[in-house]
């Protein structure tokens, strides 16, 4: 019975660990919740009951992240990019993991070389994987070189940008990565994923093609974490400990009685 109850106090802390968490980065942009989960676990009382199953209390799992869309909030800034629909932006860490990590937190900017970055400094990648470089001055219909004036993302990704003139530019276009099952991507930190084998491996494309959902320039996706939601669960979970806590104690007790 104690290692029942025990089990049962695992579980309750491993989810109490996960609302926090999920509580703790509500203000994070592009920050997917986790849930949970568990299995139970029965042992057949061979000997007693043939064919009846007993309880053996419940078994840990991974917690599922929930890849459900955040609200957007408008932002004015142009490189602030919100994906409506399927898809995560491409962040070259290969220097430093080895590998592309996806993120739909789309909180950009320009580095001092142009190149078109996260908070991390890390570049944004297109289609063919290649990092996205802003010019900063660009000769337009053989005039001397102008400076870069305004800058604009379309719905399907195209980067536009203007130099001294109303005229804008194509000077690249974002990518989106979707996956077979997301819910299996590794988390390497706050909103940022790589995919292993239960995810299946990216499918790129461009924004507003076939299964890919669009940019919506000037915005960011916030966390899909419900407060409201997550607090009630967590008094629900804290509860279920305090319950469980309670039943350890009280067979400890017995057992000192039988044993004493």
């Amino acid at each position: 019975m104690i290692s029942i109850i025990r089990s049962g106090l695992a579980g309750v802390s491993q989810e109490i660990a996960v609302i926090s968490n999920n509580i703790a980065n509500a203000n994070s942009i592009g920050f997917k919740k986790s849930m949970a989960s568990f299995n139970d676990v029965y042992t057949e009382q061979v000997g007693l009951r043939p064919g009846v199953n007993s309880g053996l209390g419940i078994g840990l799992t991974d917690p599922r992240r929930m890849h459900s869309q955040g609200s957007l909030k408008e932002t004015g800034d142009a490189l602030d990019l919100g994906i409506v629909g399927s898809g995560m932006f491409l962040l070259d860490t290969r220097e430093t993991t080895g590998v592309v990590t996806y993120s739909r937190a789309g909180s950009f900017t320009v580095n001092a070389e142009g190149f078109i970055v996260n908070s991390e400094n890390i570049a944004l990648l297109d289609k063919s994987q290649n990092p996205i470089k802003l010019p900063f001055n660009v000769s337009v219909d053989g005039r001397a070189p102008q400076k870069l004036t305004n800058v604009k993302v379309e719905p399907d990704g195209k980067i536009k940008a203007s130099y001294g003139t109303s005229e804008f530019l194509t000077i690249g276009q974002v990518a989106l990565a979707r996956f077979s099952n997301e819910t299996r991507l590794k988390s390497i930190g706050i909103g940022n994923f790589v995919e292993t084998p239960e995810s299946g491996a990216a499918t790129i494309g461009n924004p507003k093609e076939l299964g890919f959902g669009l940019i919506q320039g000037g915005s960011l996706e916030n966390s899909n974490t419900e407060i409201s939601n997550e607090l009630v669960r967590l008094i629900r979970a804290q509860q279920a400990f305090n319950g469980n806590a309670k039943m350890l104690e009280a067979e400890n007790k017995a057992t000192d009685r039988l044993m004493g």
